[in-house]
C-alpha cells in the first residue's frame, strides 16, 4: 500500500478511545501493559507507533482481539480476509496488516519489513509461530539468533521469550505471524542432548 494511503494515526486513536471508554487514565493502561505514560501518550498522539507485543498486550488489556484494535471490525460468522482489501498500520519498524478475525484463540497478521529494518524487541504470553513468505529476516529469541530465514522457513516458540525479527536481505521481506492467548507452561532448557527441534535435521 502506498505510504500515502497509510493513516498513521489510526492506532494510536484508536487506543485512546477504547482507553476513554473503559474510564482508565494513561497510567492505568501504561501499567497494565508495562509502558510509562509518556511512551503509551506518544503512541496515542501517533508520535510513536507500537510494537507487535505492545499490540498484543493492549488488545488483552482491553479485552479485544487483535483484529479489533487494529481494524476495529467484527466479524461474523467467519473472518474472510481478501489480499485487495487488507488493512494495513503502520508498526515500529514496519507495517502490519492483521488477518484474524474477532475470535480469542490467536491473532495472525501479515508483517512487512522494509531491507535494514528490525521489529523491536517483544514478549507476550502465549506462543508464536512465523513463516517467512518473501525476502531474507533474522529472527532472535532470547539469547539466540537464527539467521537468514528464507521463503518457507518456520519457527514456532514461546512468546514469552524476548524476540526481534529483523530483515537482513536485499529486498522487502514478508512475514506470517500467528500468536496464541494460551499462557505457555515453563519448559526446561534443552541441554546438550536436547537442542530445538529443526525439520531438516539441523539445530535451529
Amino acid at each position: 500500500m502506498p505510504e500515502s494511503e497509510i493513516d498513521t494515526g489510526w492506532i494510536g486513536r484508536r487506543i485512546g478511545k477504547l482507553r476513554s471508554e473503559r474510564g482508565w487514565t494513561l497510567a492505568a493502561l501504561a501499567a497494565r501493559v508495562d509502558l510509562s505514560t509518556t511512551q503509551l501518550s506518544r503512541i496515542e498522539s501517533a508520535a510513536r507507533q507500537p510494537s507487535i507485543g505492545t499490540l498484543i498486550e493492549l488488545a488483552r488489556a482491553f479485552g479485544v482481539t487483535l483484529s479489533e484494535l487494529v481494524d476495529g471490525e467484527e466479524t461474523s460468522r467467519y473472518h474472510l480476509t481478501r489480499n485487495a482489501d487488507r488493512i494495513t498500520r503502520h508498526i515500529a519498524g514496519g507495517e502490519a496488516s492483521t488477518l484474524s478475525g474477532r475470535y480469542p484463540g490467536l491473532d495472525a497478521l501479515l508483517l512487512t519489513l522494509q531491507r535494514g529494518s528490525s521489529i523491536p524487541e517483544a514478549r507476550h504470553a502465549g506462543e508464536e509461530f512465523l513463516c517467512v513468505l518473501t525476502g531474507t529476516v533474522d529472527l532472535t529469541i532470547d539469547t539466540e539468533k537464527l539467521v537468514s530465514l528464507t521463503a518457507g522457513d518456520t519457527v514456532h516458540f514461546p512468546a514469552d521469550l524476548p524476540h526481534i525479527v529483523s530483515n537482513t536481505g536485499e529486498e522487502t521481506a514478508e512475514v506470517l505471524i500467528v500468536a496464541t492467548h494460551t499462557p505457555t507452561a515453563n519448559l526446561p532448557a534443552p541441554g546438550p542432548d536436547k537442542q530445538p527441534h529443526a525439520t531438516q535435521g539441523q539445530p535451529l
